[in-house]
């Protein structure tokens, strides 16, 4: 009798090792929608449409962008939805993630920019590099154009070192100009001067200048 017992419990545990195996080849796979990751800064809804939400500074923006492209290659959105809400912040992430924006462009994915409250700064060449008819601003939102600034705490420089300094803002700062300028409606030498004055645009001349295309109501 104890070997009969002994070879019915060394039968279940081969049947349970087995079913188990079973259950790891044939694992159901989880629906694919919604799939975001976990602080959900970009997901995809259903469909080929991915969304970003850009609400805050635009500091650090463009390898967080970089990720969420990557993110929606893998399942072939052809679609991308940016939401934004940013009053700008660093000079070199707004200007990489534009051209990025353009780069997906050229690549045949449409780039929806949807602005709700304020597009100023670098948040206003994000706004501009969508795809054409695909951009968006809510009524009674604002886009804002200004010269770069610099932020500086306790220093000392001599006048040829401003002089250099100046010399490199004004490069940087005509890059950017050409790059708008290309984007809307206004010449190279209107933006420049409507930079210089900090110049606060409502929705409505928004579209009219070619930041955007369609209002929002």
């Amino acid at each position: 009798m104890s070997r009969i017992k002994t070879g019915l419990a060394v039968l279940v545990l081969c049947l349970l090792m087995i079913s188990a195996s079973f259950a790891e080849v044939f694992e159901v796979e989880p629906l694919p929608y919604p799939i975001a990751p976990p602080d959900y800064s970009y997901f995809i809804g259903s469909g080929e449409t991915g969304y970003y939400l850009l609400t805050g500074s635009v500091v650090g923006e463009f390898s967080r962008f970089v990720k969420a492209t990557h993110f929606f290659r893998r399942y072939g959105v052809k679609h991308i939805v940016i939401y934004l809400n940013s009053s700008g912040g660093s000079f070199f992430d707004g200007l990489s993630f534009a051209q990025l924006m353009l780069e997906l462009q050229s690549k045949g994915i449409i780039i929806e920019v949807r602005c709700y409250g304020i597009a100023a700064s670098a948040a206003a060449v994000i706004l501009a590099a969508g795809s054409p008819g695909h951009r968006w601003i809510a009524d009674c939102s604002f886009v804002m154009v200004h010269e770069l600034l610099v932020f500086k705490f306790l220093s000392t420089q001599s006048v040829s070192q401003v002089e250099k300094e100046a010399q490199i803002m004004r490069k940087l700062q005509n890059a950017m100009i050409q790059m708008l300028a290309s984007r809307i409606k206004l010449s190279p030498e209107e933006l420049k001067k409507r930079c210089a004055e900090e110049t606060w645009i409502s929705a409505q001349q928004a579209i009219e200048w070619g930041f955007a295309d369609h209002l929002i109501k």
